[in-house]
């Protein structure tokens, strides 16, 4: 009996060490100072590990002219639907939020805009439609050569049928395919990779890629 009690008063002791040594108290001090929770989010002091601070895929964000008709071509191109979180549908109309504003660079803080997202139900991908109703950009569409550049030259989606998706996206109006050769498509397969694509464009400028054949894996993102 005296040993086993004279065992657990050595345990207690180490116990009493660890738990108050120097170390520990500098460890509880982070916790309380957030440097713990900075340090999963990829910082460190003055470090920073991108590869741990960007977190996901947020969203696309396009600009339009009539977010009614986006919501409509992108449902009907591409599956898309409107986005809902906890609080309901995700619409904001005439946003006047001056930290919107300056966050988006117009530092007098004046703003106005109309904000719509969307989401994919299957690939899980969100669309932020927005149209500035103030101040007005430059209203004119470019569309670029798949060659050009500069930017993000497209957006690929992964599909079931590249083939069936050529044909069904050529019947749809306001769908321009990068080449308007009668010639252009159906895809071909890159041998010896079983891998088919083509680019379109939307009316916004917006160049998509339509593939098939690679895996599909698990894209972390947003929910809301």
């Amino acid at each position: 009996m005296n040993k086993m009690l004279r065992a657990l008063q050595v345990v207690f002791v180490l116990s009493c060490i660890v738990a108050c040594s120097p170390d520990q108290n500098l460890a509880e001090s982070d916790i309380s100072s957030g440097l713990v929770a900075d340090k999963e989010l990829g910082f460190a002091g003055n470090n920073a590990d991108p590869g741990l601070y960007v977190l996901g895929i947020s969203h696309l964000n396009i600009i339009v002219e009539d977010i009614e008709y986006a919501t409509e071509f992108y449902g009907r191109t591409l599956g898309f639907v409107q986005a809902h979180n906890e609080r309901g549908v995700m619409d904001y109309k005439g946003l006047t939020r001056d930290t919107f504003a300056r966050d988006a660079g117009f530092l007098d803080g004046k703003v106005n805009v109309d904000i719509r997202f969307l989401k994919h139900p299957t690939a899980g991908l969100y669309i932020e439609l927005m149209k500035y109703n103030l101040p007005v950009g430059s209203q004119e569409i470019i569309y670029r050569n798949t060659n050009d550049l500069g930017g993000i030259r497209h957006v690929a989606l992964e599909v079931s049928d590249a083939e069936k998706v050529f044909h069904y996206l050529k019947q749809q109006s306001d769908v321009k395919m990068i080449n308007d050769s009668p010639e252009y498509g159906p895809p071909e397969e890159l041998t010896p990779v079983k891998i088919k694509f083509f680019y379109w464009l939307d009316p916004w400028g917006v160049q998509w890629e339509m593939e098939e054949g690679r895996p599909i894996g698990n894209m972390r993102g947003i929910s809301g």
